[in-house]
């Protein structure tokens, strides 16, 4: 009796552990706001003070550095995302999904087509902001003209619970294609991780963050996401709670 009650605490510890953890990394990464902020701030003010004092290579120096301040600061920021959906309660709501996608916001150059399933349940804010995030970082992968497909699929029961969800329950399953460079088959998996990048910044701009904050959401849903490989660009699968 007494090893099956330890074995029932030991899950309860191990969730008080992880929210410790998580707003050690929200208060951490609050606090480092600050500093990249002066360095900016101060940055600015040395470069319009100095002026025509500086010599070329000075002024590049001060250019380099505030950029690498404000790369900090956007990857401040990302982490702090990250850490607020993990403590963040989120509800659990009747959503209509095919509402939600054709609110979502799109670029003009971007063809975007969609047909997905009418009834998900979710957080409607948090899973909206993933669903656009996930639009946004196709389209910033498929050059001058994107062509986006956001549509839906039946799936297999043993699929599901592959991917660590409940087999009996049901789920909405979608899948979003672009035309863009793709993803190496040895990376599928490394994308959702934080702060990882295929590319240079010279190549794509952002933190490396986008797909960690995403996927944060959707497992917190209740869902889960991964990515395969296309025959042309990438190819992104989501399921979603439909009951």
């Amino acid at each position: 009796m007494a090893i099956s009650t330890h074995a029932n605490q030991v899950p309860e510890q191990v969730q008080a552990l992880q929210k410790e953890f998580d707003e050690f990394i929200y208060m951490a990464s609050h606090d480092l706001k600050e500093p990249a902020r002066k360095i900016v701030t101060f940055g600015d003010r040395l470069t319009s003070s100095l002026g025509e004092k500086l010599s070329e290579n000075e002024k590049e120096y001060f250019t380099r550095m505030m950029d690498a301040a404000r790369r900090q600061q956007s990857m401040i920021d990302d982490l702090l995302k990250l850490s607020r959906i993990k403590t963040t309660d989120f509800k659990k709501e009747k959503i209509n999904l095919k509402e939600l996608v054709a609110d979502l916001v799109v670029s003009p150059q971007t063809d975007f087509k969609f047909d997905v399933p009418e009834i998900v349940y979710a957080d409607k804010r948090q899973l909206a902001y993933a669903l656009q995030e996930l639009i946004r970082n196709a389209e910033k992968f498929s050059g001058e003209k994107p062509v986006l497909k956001l549509k839906s699929k039946s799936i297999f029961s043993t699929v599901i619970g592959q991917k660590g969800l409940n087999s009996s329950r049901s789920y909405a399953y979608i899948i979003l294609t672009d035309n863009g460079v793709g993803i190496p088959p040895e990376n599928l998996e490394d994308v959702f991780r934080p702060f990882f990048r295929i590319h240079g910044r010279g190549e794509f701009s952002g933190s490396g963050m986008g797909l960690a904050i995403v996927k944060a959401i959707i497992d917190k849903i209740g869902g889960a996401i991964w990515a395969e490989q296309s025959s042309k660009g990438a190819s992104f699968h989501v399921l979603l709670p439909s009951t």
